[in-house]
């Protein structure tokens, strides 16, 4: 998963304007005279304009419009079950404590809030990487249970990403005869989301975390939508890389069923 997390950031801002100021501060060592040494002003400005816009809130504004649109068709049905997809985890190097990221416990709330009572929960999640302790979901359920009083019928503990939560949470749900489910994740997250629960065979109705009108927070209209800062920088880089998996994902295939 290390792997997985450096290339994707390879190919994100900031880390790809940078490198290429870096490239073009490397052609600048080269004999005025060369074909390369010439490319090093242009590439410079290329890549810090590149940066510029990609910081600016009204570039992350229209990634989250370009995101909203991949958002497939939600079919007419009646879930069976709730399903909690996990969004991270804040872990304490030094003590080795774990609790909830805020983008995991707004998705939590926000099933507790808005979903029926009635529907068994399905919390997803597992441990992403080697140090963590804890599966995601058995934090999910904790919070669940001791601060909502909620029951969740189903932890499913072994996915570290989108698609293996899509593959096991089906076979777990398959084999207790659901096929339909509300889904429960951040807006920006939900159409790659309920595009790969879809394709491992359930039903989705969406239940999201926040909703596109987030994509012009106050204090950035008028001439600050043009002006770079580093929460927009940030939800470029979020947007970019959904759109980026969402191809990804369609591309290959979904994993089989993942054990731990």
């Amino acid at each position: 998963m290390e792997l997985q997390t450096a290339l994707t950031t390879l190919v994100m801002p900031p880390f790809a304007p940078l490198a290429g100021m870096l490239l073009a501060l490397a052609f600048w060592f080269f004999p005025s005279s060369s074909p390369v040494a010439k490319l090093s002003f242009p590439l410079a400005i290329l890549c810090f304009i590149s940066l510029w816009i990609c910081a600016t809130p009204a570039f992350s504004g229209w990634l989250g419009e370009r995101l909203v649109k991949q958002m497939p068709e939600v079919p007419e049905m009646e879930p069976a079950a709730v399903v909690i997809l996990g969004g991270g985890r804040y872990r304490d190097w030094e003590s080795g404590d774990e609790r909830l990221s805020a983008a995991s416990l707004e998705r939590v709330t926000r099933a507790v809030a808005e979903a029926p009572t009635k529907l068994p929960i399905l919390v997803t999640g597992g441990r992403v990487f080697d140090e963590e302790t804890l599966p995601e979901s058995d934090l999910m359920a904790a919070a669940l249970e001791t601060l909502f009083d909620r029951s969740v019928t189903w932890r499913e503990n072994c996915s570290r990403n989108t698609a293996e939560n899509a593959s096991n949470s089906a076979a777990l749900l398959h084999d207790s005869g659901v096929e339909s489910v509300l889904l429960v994740t951040h807006w920006w997250h939900m159409p790659r989301a309920a595009e790969t629960f879809a394709r491992a065979g359930l039903q989705v109705q969406p239940l999201a975390v926040g909703s596109p009108a987030e994509l012009l927070p106050r204090g950035e209209s008028g001439l600050l939508r043009w002006l770079p800062s580093a929460a927009a920088l940030v939800r470029s880089q979020v947007y970019w890389r959904e759109l980026l998996g969402l191809q990804w994902y369609r591309w290959r295939s979904l994993p089989a069923r993942r054990q731990c």
